[in-house]
């Protein structure tokens, strides 16, 4: 069964790094704005909560980046400096209205929605003093970024401090909180430690899980059930196509799981599993997730590589076995030629074997760039076939067709609730 609660240091890089994984010119962006702000706001205020919310929203600031996949998001617009505050203001929200939805989360969404609102204007709005942090730390990393580009970034940093300095001083007041500028160069960029510590990726990254678990904060199981569905819209929703796809091979394996009679606790393990299996589609371009047409052979490789990413992500959290299993084989097969690890019958539990037939059954009903939603009938048509090559459980199937209105009822309703939640978050991102 699931731990009563869970420690969530790793959970919350994994997530940061789903950005990274979305567009790799935000490469460790998130880390960095996560642990500048730390370092400047640990200059004010050494309160737990304080410094908590700060990190956790440093690394989910731009969480609504993932959710904005094409410049069709943003209404079209000739000028692109405008178009360029446009997106920043329209992910800000998004990341607000999506982070608000989950009560362990409210007070991090409210610091993410005010993240890049400038000094002046800051000061006319009731703007979290965080938020402020946020953004400082935010410009100062984007600044670095264009700056530092090769394999040895250290050899140029004593180049463009000066730059930086120059820059922050330049928006000092206008763009960028005064107090906040003059913490940041006389406590934390003088130091040579804070400079090697932010360009290396893999000393920031132990840093921060170090820093994250000194706060003992751990997530209440429940809690952590909330943030799997919201792990599941922030994969989905980057493709209208894909947009119900986790929440609906969620609820089927859950279904088929009760038919099988699976303990509570196992049944609550199923639906996580479920709503996690595709979170490694997020390292899928979009150009590939909404092609209109079937995939080359190039393209198809590319998109298999999603249930690897899924692995390594789920297998970063601090969950059971039978979670990273059940998500992770869910294109494996019993005739062993399934991927990526090319697992047997022997290999595969029936909590995968489930999560199999679910993700197929789920797949065929849905509207793809390539093709409408088969009906029903010839969807079962196509699953029998898989079962009698050896490719899906026999047994498993058996159980859907058996329960077949059951089982496409709970799965429809499931996926209608998903598509409300995106249709009003596409709409919020094009009225604003």
């Amino acid at each position: 069964m699931l731990k009563p609660t869970l420690d969530i240091s790793k959970l919350l890089l994994a997530v940061s790094s789903l950005n990274s994984l979305a567009n790799p010119i935000l490469n460790n962006h998130n880390y960095r704005v996560a642990f500048i702000s730390y370092l400047i706001a640990r200059e004010i205020s050494y309160s737990n909560e304080f410094l908590y919310n700060i990190l956790v929203a440093g690394l989910f600031h731009d969480i609504g980046l993932l959710m904005i996949h094409s410049r069709d998001d943003i209404a079209s617009v000739s000028n692109l400096e405008l178009e360029e505050e446009r997106r920043l203001h329209v992910h800000s929200e998004v990341g607000y209205q999506l982070l608000k939805k989950f009560p362990y989360f409210s007070k991090i969404a409210k610091i993410v929605k005010y993240h890049h609102y400038p000094y002046k204007e800051s000061l006319r709005k009731e703007v979290p003093y965080s938020s402020s942090i946020i953004h400082l730390a935010d410009r100062i990393d984007v600044f670095i970024a264009s700056k530092i580009k090769d394999e040895n970034p250290y050899s140029k940093i004593s180049l463009f401090l000066p730059q930086l300095e120059d820059y922050l001083l330049r928006y000092k007041g206008k763009k960028l909180d005064p107090k906040l500028v003059d913490l940041f160069l006389k406590k934390v960029c003088p130091k040579e430690a804070f400079w090697y510590e932010i360009l290396n990726r893999s000393c920031l990254e132990e840093t921060l899980e170090k820093l994250l678990k000194n706060f003992e904060n751990r997530l209440p199981t429940e809690a952590f059930y909330d943030f799997a569905q919201l792990l599941a819209y922030l994969i989905d929703f980057k493709s209208p196509f894909t947009a119900t796809h986790s929440s609906g091979v969620a609820q089927t394996a859950l279904t088929l799981a009760n038919l099988f009679n699976f303990t509570y606790p196992d049944l609550r393990k199923m639906h996580i599993a479920g709503l996690l299996h595709d979170v490694g589609k997020i390292a899928i371009p979009s150009n590939i997730l909404e092609k209109p047409d079937r995939l080359t052979e190039e393209e198809y490789n590319v998109m298999k590589s999603h249930v690897f990413f899924s692995y390594k992500i789920i297998s970063k959290l601090e969950v059971e076995k039978d979670i990273v299993e059940w998500a992770s084989y869910h294109h494996e097969t019993l005739d062993g030629s399934g991927y990526p690890f090319k697992l047997g019958e022997e290999d595969l539990s029936l909590g995968s074997r489930i999560m199999a037939v679910a993700d197929v059954f789920t797949a065929l009903m849905e509207d793809r760039p390539y093709k409408k939603g088969l009906p029903i009938k010839k969807a079962m048509a196509i699953i029998d076939m898989l079962a009698n090559k050896n490719k899906l459980d026999k047994n498993v199937v058996y159980v859907l067709k058996k329960n077949l209105e059951k089982v496409n009822t709970e799965r429809k309703q499931a996926q209608e609730k998903a598509r409300k939640l995106y249709n009003s978050l596409r709409e919020l991102a094009i009225s604003l």
